[in-house]
C-alpha cells in the first residue's frame, strides 16, 4: 500500500492546488484525512482486487459507499461553498479509484 499512499498523497495536494487554490492548506488537510480514514479499507480492498477476490466494480462500489460518510471539516470551516467542497471530495474519490485501479497488477 505504500506506493498507493505516496501517489494518493501527492495527488490530493495537486487536486487542492487546482480545485481550491485559495484553500490549499485546508483542502490538503481534509484530503489527507480521508486517506487516513480509508487506509485500512483501501489496503484490504486493493489486496482483494489484486487476488481476484473482489472485482474492480465491487471495489468502486465499496469506495463510493464511503463518500457520503466522510466530512470535509476544514473546508467547511473556512466557508467554502458546499458545491466546491463536494466537487473536491468527488475528485479525491475519483483519484483513489483511478490510482488503485492503475497500480493493481
Amino acid at each position: 500500500m505504500k506506493i498507493y499512499s505516496i501517489t494518493l498523497k501527492s495527488g490530493v495536494i495537486n487536486l487542492a492546488e487546482t480545485d481550491v487554490k485559495d484553500y490549499v492548506a485546508e483542502a490538503t488537510q481534509d484530503g489527507q484525512g480521508i486517506l487516513i480514514d480509508l487506509k485500512t479499507d483501501l489496503e484490504g480492498w486493493a489486496d482483494q482486487v489484486a487476488s481476484g477476490a473482489l472485482s474492480p466494480s465491487d471495489f468502486q462500489d465499496l469506495l463510493m459507499g464511503q463518500k457520503d460518510e466522510l466530512e470535509m471539516v476544514a473546508l467547511k470551516d473556512v466557508g467554502l461553498a458546499e458545491i466546491a467542497v463536494d466537487q473536491f471530495k468527488a475528485d479525491i474519490f475519483n483519484l483513489i479509484n483511478t490510482t488503485i485501479g492503475i497500480l493493481i497488477p
